[in-house]
């Protein structure tokens, strides 16, 4: 096989790889964002647990100071009832302090379940709002995926029919050109380009005179001296497709020269 149509072949392997970068670039996008999104909705519904429990633990709570205010209130009808049934003035005196610090015990427990009171409102205000949230994200997720896995099925049809033919021309391409060039493309995108007036349309560079004469003589695989692109001239190109609409020139038979 000739020089001339390895690069053909190798040209169009590489306009084959360029059709598919924008919808390669989506196959990879869609799913980042929608594992965006449900990380989100993870860490949203890790918030709700920690209200759930901040929730539990307040009423919990606010329920020992009610148990604790219910001894209170009986300590205080105990202490009275004592204090009617004092024989003397230190016995009345002992059952007033002991009524005083009762009273004061009831006071600050009944501040405590207030604040409770307040702190278990507001947890269950928050809490209400991000159930919605989470509600509203699940469901936006849900939608999400759905049109993720639809794009993804046509974005792999479209790319599946981009690349037909591209086993058959990579097949005329000698293996290790293939590998440098699959290499360079994956480090910048593409990694065959057209000489077009002794200037690499890849990097836009002047191409070395002598490599010119080489390509123009199609005597070796040349590659840019600096990007490092395989070169080819864009009419072997044309005239390659030329004779492929007119039937006269198959990969096939590319094959049975080789």
């Amino acid at each position: 096989m000739s020089i001339r149509e390895q690069l053909v072949a190798l040209a169009k392997v590489g306009r084959m790889d360029a059709s598919t970068q924008e919808l390669d670039k989506e196959l990879k996008d869609i799913p980042r964002e929608v594992d965006s999104l449900r990380e989100s909705v993870g860490l949203l519904e890790g918030l709700l647990a920690q209200e759930r429990a901040q929730l539990e633990q307040a009423q919990n709570l606010r329920t020992q100071h009610e148990s604790l205010m219910k001894e209170a209130q009986d300590g205080i009808s105990r202490a009275k009832s004592k204090a009617a049934k004092a024989k003397n003035a230190r016995e009345a005196d002992a059952v007033e302090r002991e009524l005083e610090m009762t009273r004061r015990s009831l006071k600050e427990r009944e501040a405590e379940r207030d604040k409770l009171t307040a702190a278990i409102e507001s947890v269950q205000k928050s809490l209400a709002n991000h159930e919605t949230e989470f509600a509203n994200l699940k469901e936006l997720l849900q939608q999400k995926d759905a049109e993720a896995q639809v794009r993804i099925a046509e974005l792999t049809v479209a790319r599946e029919k981009s690349l037909e033919g591209r086993e058959k021309f990579s097949a005329l391409v000698p293996k290790d050109v293939l590998a440098r060039y699959d290499a360079l493309r994956a480090r910048k995108g593409s990694a065959v380009a057209e000489v077009r007036a002794g200037i690499c349309q890849g990097c836009r560079m002047s191409v070395r005179p002598m490599q010119f004469i080489v390509i123009q003589r199609e005597e070796g695989i040349e590659r840019c001296a600096q990007c490092q692109r395989y070169l080819y001239l864009g009419s072997w190109l044309a005239e390659d497709e030329a004779l492929l609409e007119a039937g006269e020139n198959q990969p096939s038979d590319l094959d049975d020269e080789a």
